[in-house]
C-alpha cells in the first residue's frame, strides 16, 4: 500500500520515519521504519502489543546512524487489522514466519531480532526456523515453556476490568474496550494450551 513519509523531532535532529502496510502471507502487516544504519533490527512486541504501544522509546531513541529500526504489528494486533486476532496452536510459528517474510518483503535479508514477552518467543522461533536471516537475537520477559503455575497467573489477570488504568488505557485506546477484552481472554486461552504438553515441552519442536 501507500507509504506516507512522516517526520519527528529529536533534539535538533530531524528523523525520517516510514510507516505503511505490506502484504505478507495473505494479510496487510503494518510497520514503521526509521534510521539508516547498517545494523538492521526488527522489534517484536508482546501480547496484544504493537510498535506504538511497546517500543516508542526504542523507535525514537536508537541511534539512527548506526541502526535501521523496523517495528511491526503482528496480524490481528495494532494496525495490522483486519483480520481479528486468533490463537491456533501454531500462532507463534505463524507470527515468526510473518516477521521474517515481512523483512524479506522490505528487502532486508540480514537483521537482528529484539523481542519482548510474546515477541521474544516469536523471535526465538524465527531464529530457529530461519537462522540464515538472523544476525543477533535479544529477548526478554519470554517463555521457553508454560507451566500450570503460569496458567494460574494468566487466569488471575484474565479479567481486564481489574487492571490498573495505566495498564488498561493504552490497550483500550488502541482496540476499544470490546476487542481488547475479547482478544485478551482469547490470548489467555491460547497461551494456556501449551501447558497441556507433557513435562513443559518447548513451544516449538
Amino acid at each position: 500500500g501507500q507509504i506516507p513519509l512522516t517526520f519527528s523531532l529529536l533534539g535538533s535532529n530531524i528523523t525520517h520515519k516510514l510507516t505503511g502496510k505490506q502484504k505478507v502471507n495473505g494479510v496487510e502487516l503494518y510497520y514503521q521504519q526509521t534510521g539508516r544504519g547498517d545494523q538492521v533490527v526488527l522489534l517484536l512486541p508482546g501480547a496484544l502489543g504493537s510498535g506504538h504501544t511497546d517500543f516508542g522509546p526504542q523507535i525514537q531513541g536508537l541511534d539512527k546512524e548506526r541502526f535501521t529500526v523496523v517495528s511491526w504489528d503482528p496480524r490481528g494486533y495494532g494496525h495490522s487489522r483486519p483480520p481479528s486476532r486468533d490463537f491456533p496452536l501454531d500462532f507463534f510459528d505463524r507470527d515468526a514466519k510473518d516477521a521474517v517474510d515481512l523483512m524479506q518483503a522490505l528487502k532486508f535479508n540480514k537483521f537482528s531480532l529484539l523481542g519482548w514477552s510474546d515477541g521474544g518467543i516469536t523471535a526465538m522461533i524465527a531464529a530457529a526456523r530461519s537462522p540464515s536471516f538472523v544476525n543477533k537475537l535479544v529477548v526478554w520477559g519470554s517463555n521457553a515453556y508454560v507451566s500450570e503455575k503460569d496458567v494460574a497467573i494468566y487466569n488471575g489477570i484474565r479479567d481486564v476490568s481489574r487492571w490498573s488504568e495505566r495498564m488498561k488505557k493504552p490497550m483500550e485506546d488502541m482496540y476499544g474496550p470490546e476487542y481488547f477484552t475479547q482478544t485478551w481472554k482469547a490470548w489467555v486461552d491460547g497461551i494456556s494450551q501449551f501447558a497441556q504438553r507433557p513435562d513443559g515441552e518447548q513451544l516449538f519442536r
